[in-house]
């Protein structure tokens, strides 16, 4: 992938060189650790400043919504205009989204409400618009609009319930004053985001010994 970025890169202009920036880190941030260092960080630090009730259960998820909800959009409008741009890229990150063609890959509205909350949470808007671009031969971002919106608002909306959850949890706790000091510790340990990147390092390993093997059967 790396070598079809420099190709691309070479041979624009400096506001192509800009968007492709944008999409490569893109899905640096959510193919990688990104989405699932930033994100628990960032509700957990809004809850431990949130005083117990009802607020800890609005104020967390309201926040989780709207973050989740503006950064799929960005990055999913970034690489809908950016993949129609470079197909040498586009290609690249296809052949790595489909692990070489061993894992079997479609389109946004040929997948069920099941796989669509895998790949909305898993990946990200950033896939979908690789998918549909790919899938459909079909460039452009108003075409592939609809699809990247379904997927941010999915992804946003998992976020915003999960929050309000811990936040339900965190307001029962912090309700019982033997509970109080130590649902504080839950929080702030639940909040660093060493804890989830350990976490992210630890499954992306087992995702690369796992395509490693399916390579291997493929390819005897």
């Amino acid at each position: 992938m790396a070598t079809a970025v420099r190709a691309d890169f070479r041979s624009s202009r400096w506001r192509g060189r800009l968007a492709l920036i944008a999409v490569v880190a893109w899905i640096a941030y959510e193919w990688g650790p990104g989405n699932e260092t930033v994100t628990p960080f960032l509700v957990l630090a809004v809850l431990d400043r949130t005083e117990a009730g009802v607020a800890s259960v609005v104020v967390p998820a309201t926040v989780g919504f709207a973050f989740t909800l503006v950064q799929q959009l960005l990055s999913g409008v970034t690489a809908l205009a950016g993949f129609s741009m470079f197909a040498g890229t586009a290609q690249a990150a296809w052949r790595r989204l489909s692990v070489d063609g061993t894992k079997e890959v479609r389109g946004w509205h040929e997948i069920g409400g099941a796989a669509k909350v895998a790949v909305a949470w898993g990946l990200g808007t950033t896939a979908v618009a690789l998918a549909q671009i790919v899938t459909t031969g079909t460039v452009g971002v108003v075409r592939h609009l609809r699809a990247v919106v379904q997927s941010a608002f999915l992804a946003a909306t998992g976020v915003g319930v999960l929050a309000a959850g811990v936040g339900g949890l965190a307001w029962l706790g912090r309700s019982v004053p033997s509970m109080r000091g130590s649902t504080d510790v839950v929080i702030r340990v639940l909040g660093n985001p060493l804890l989830w990147l350990g976490l992210v390092v630890v499954t992306l390993v087992m995702d690369r010994r796992a395509a490693r093997r399916a390579t291997a059967v493929a390819g005897s």
